[in-house]
């Protein structure tokens, strides 16, 4: 019997681990080595054995060889394969040869639900908007899953305004309103804006980054503009981004032009630029900012 667990790599190992618990198999992640697994997935003096084997970093050469013994592995032998990211070939064989369960990282909306989900289930009561809050986060979910237990641990009611001081995570960072108040003219509210993220801890090089992204893929959808009408759902699924950012990104690249948007992709490489050069990177993105609404 060989089961397979893949996609997000906290699930699949949380749902690994759980499933080796009920059949009894001592929780012990064995590298893909076909010895090693053939002695733990054979019969001992207590009944059947089991192995979970751990794909996560298998190269091809390895998988092969674990392969040609799961190919003859006995009936009554147990093997749990832990593997979110396999290779397409490898993904086929698991769907074949395996009972594959996968477990696809929650996302949007789904995220916030799957958040709500887990409090529920530890005992922590909280609004709602505190479930958005972390599920909107941009972290893993093993890394709110920790935070989800650092909540357990507070005493009295959990206000989202409690939550936010002790979640030890950074809401996403959103170029939006910053390109927003740049574009406009609003210099003072894109420079209180950029305050804002340097004091919550965000790297420059990291703003200036999301800032290019966002105008690299404005320009993207400016130049389908040009030959086509464009829906936000063609513009989420070119961008491969959330139809959100893609309504805001669609609306903002028909404001644009062609000239406003070649200034301001170089007035942002040249900021780039300085800042990985040595000079002052904060003052490279003020001025970047400042030529963003030329």
């Amino acid at each position: 019997m060989i089961v397979s667990f893949t996609g997000d790599p906290f699930l699949t190992r949380r749902a690994a681990r759980a499933e080796a618990e009920l059949r009894g198999l001592e929780w012990r992640l064995l590298p893909p080595d076909p010895a090693l697994v053939q002695q733990a997935a054979g019969a001992g003096l207590f009944g059947p054995g089991g192995a979970v084997v751990d794909l996560r970093d298998a190269s091809e050469a390895e998988w092969k060889e674990l392969r040609q013994l799961l190919d003859n592995l006995p009936e009554e032998s147990t093997v749990l394969l832990l593997d979110p990211k396999p290779t397409a070939a490898r993904s086929r064989w698991l769907g074949k040869h395996s009972d594959k369960r996968s477990h696809p990282t929650p996302r949007y909306r789904d995220k916030v639900r799957w958040v709500a989900a887990e409090m529920k289930a530890m005992g922590i009561t909280t609004p709602a908007a505190v479930a958005k809050y972390l599920g909107e986060l941009e972290a893993d979910l093993e890394a709110i899953h920790a935070e989800l237990e650092k909540l357990t641990l507070l005493e009295g009611p959990l206000t989202l305004a409690k939550v936010r001081e002790v979640v030890a995570l950074e809401p996403p960072l959103s170029s939006f309103d910053l390109v927003d108040a740049a574009a406009a003219g609003r210099f003072e509210r894109a420079m209180a804006l950029l305050r804002d993220l340097l004091e919550r801890g965000e790297e420059p090089l990291r703003i200036l980054g999301a800032l290019s992204k966002h105008y690299s893929r404005a320009t993207v959808l400016w130049a389908e503009l040009q030959t086509r009408n464009l829906t936000e759902k063609d513009a989420a699924a070119l961008l491969k981004v959330h139809p959100f950012a893609a309504k805001k990104l669609l609306a903002f690249a028909r404001r644009m032009n062609e000239d406003r948007l070649l200034r301001a992709l170089d007035s942002l490489a040249e900021a780039e630029k300085a800042a990985k050069t040595g000079r002052n990177p904060v003052l490279a993105l003020e001025r970047a900012l400042l030529a963003l609404k030329r």
